[in-house]
């Protein structure tokens, strides 16, 4: 019984001479699979498709590209400083330090920045692929067996960010790299779709400035019409004043001024009809001629800052071919080599994929064999 239980735990050890022995005396199971495995893996290496990665890099552009934003007529706007009318407390209008419209290098690149990582600017430039009449791309881009979402999906994937660290590089930047199965393709795609990103955000800030200035005209409009109403009113109120206070003194028979001005040495104003019928007739005559509203309008206190102002947004004009957000510091270039398949690699780990999956095959045929010895040793066949 004893010598039994001595043998079994004996058979349990593992003994490393014995696992060198086995797998000499099975070494086509090794030698067999590390060959099936470096072919299997080269197969693979040579047939697999490319993968081609090319890189764009985006810089934000200097100031001078920025300075048709910096023009006169949108530096500053004019606010109120009065109530509309008061003409004795000085002008009711002046500039202010607030502008009709900025943009700086920074915030314009950051706007760049936003519109080319947005999956909706993205999702806007496949379907324009989708609607071109380019049917090489469209086969590399899209497939018939996924759905319309998978597609697109698999579309936002190709690209990748990555930003500049602001702890230790000094430029700000943006690189946009693609990988894609064609290499002219990649290229071509990426640089296709930074000009679309770049053009949609001109469109973003023409509509934005558009949308800016119109709003400030319209303001100053409403003050020169609302300070025109206000003029006309008090014109219409002076009238009556004059017809009133000539009606006093056509009563009192006073036909000329009562006073001269260097004889009036009280504080309060002589009642208006001591300046006599004549001269109110006169005055009350020419009021009633101003009937050009334009030609008026040099009497109205501040309308001529409002109407320089608006002449000058009426007559703004920027010059977007010099305009720049954001510059192509590197284009997308035609890549060299794949970077997918690494062949080398691949064949190296089929390699050893295959002696591994040979060594374990070979210690399990070795120890079937000793397995079969042992029960026909106990049966007493052999």
């Amino acid at each position: 019984m004893t010598e039994k239980v001595i043998e079994s735990r004996q058979d349990d050890e593992i003994d490393l001479f014995d696992l060198v022995d086995d797998i000499r005396d099975k070494w086509y199971w090794l030698v067999g699979w590390l060959v099936v495995g470096s072919i299997l893996a080269t197969v693979y290496a040579f047939t697999v498709s490319p993968l081609y990665r090319t890189e764009l890099i985006l810089r934000d552009a200097p100031e001078s590209d920025l300075l048709t934003f910096n023009q006169p007529s949108l530096r500053t706007t004019l606010k109120l400083t009065s109530a509309r009318g008061q003409t004795d407390k000085g002008s009711p209008v002046e500039l202010s330090g607030e502008p009709v419209f900025a943009l700086d290098s920074n915030t314009a690149f950051m706007g760049v920045r936003a519109v080319v990582r947005s999956a909706t600017a993205r999702k806007s430039f496949y379907q324009e692929i989708l609607n071109s009449e380019n049917s090489k791309i469209k086969a590399l881009l899209y497939n018939d067996e996924l759905t319309e979402e998978q597609n697109l999906a698999g579309f936002l994937g190709l690209f990748t960010f990555s930003d500049s660290n602001s702890k230790t590089d000094q430029d700000i930047y943006l690189k946009v790299n693609i990988e894609l199965e064609d290499a002219e393709l990649a290229r071509d795609l990426l640089n296709d779709y930074v000009d679309f990103a770049l053009l949609r955000y001109e469109n973003q800030i023409r509509q934005e400035l558009g949308r800016k200035v119109q709003s400030q005209l319209q303001l100053n409009q409403s003050w020169a019409s609302s300070f025109r109403d206000a003029y006309e009113s008090e014109k219409a109120r002076r009238i009556a004043l004059l017809d009133e206070a000539a009606a006093v003194a056509v009563s009192i028979g006073q036909a000329k001024p009562f006073y001269n001005t260097n004889d009036v040495v009280v504080s309060s104003e002589p009642p208006l009809y001591m300046m006599g019928e004549l001269a109110l007739k006169r005055e009350a005559e020419q009021l009633k001629q101003r009937t050009n509203k334009a030609s008026e309008d040099v009497f109205i206190e501040g309308m001529s800052a409002i109407r320089g102002s608006i002449s000058t947004l009426e007559n703004m004009k920027v010059d977007w071919d010099s305009v720049n957000f954001a510059l192509i510091d590197q284009p997308a270039l035609l890549p060299l080599k794949p970077i997918k398949p690494r062949k080398v690699l691949i064949v190296a780990l089929g390699g050893v994929g295959g002696f591994m999956f040979g060594l374990l095959a070979a210690l399990l045929a070795a120890a079937s064999s000793r397995h079969l010895r042992r029960d026909r040793k106990e049966t007493g066949h052999w």
